[in-house]
Parts: C-alpha cells; sequence; structure tokens
C-alpha cells in the first residue's frame, strides 16, 4: 500500500489549519487596532515619566 496520499493530505490538511489561524490572529490583530501604531506605546511611556507641571502636558 502506498502512504504517500495520506501522508500528503494530512500535512496539506494542517498547513492549511495553521494558515487559517495565522490568518484569523492577524485579522483579531488589525480589527482590535493592535498593529495599527506600533510606534504609540514608546511614547505613552515617555510621557508617563513626565512629572505632572510639566510644559508638555498642558499642550495636550
Amino acid at each position: 500500500m502506498d502512504y504517500s496520499y495520506p501522508s500528503v493530505f494530512w500535512m496539506y490538511s494542517l498547513m492549511g489549519l495553521f494558515v487559517t489561524g495565522a490568518l484569523f490572529f492577524l485579522w483579531r490583530a488589525i480589527r482590535s487596532g493592535a498593529v495599527a501604531n506600533d510606534e504609540a506605546p514608546k511614547y505613552r511611556m515617555l510621557d508617563d515619566d513626565l512629572p505632572a507641571d510639566h510644559p508638555a502636558e498642558s499642550r495636550r
């Protein structure tokens, strides 16, 4: 018996499952805005270090 067809179909279905999962999580991340502005967290973190009476706070 030739086992190449069952193993090929199994591998293609596994690859299809992985690609479908990756696309689903990519779509979910784009939809939630997680990849919209990747520069924002570092600036937000820098703003957290400023004291409350800093002049940059009044520009907001």
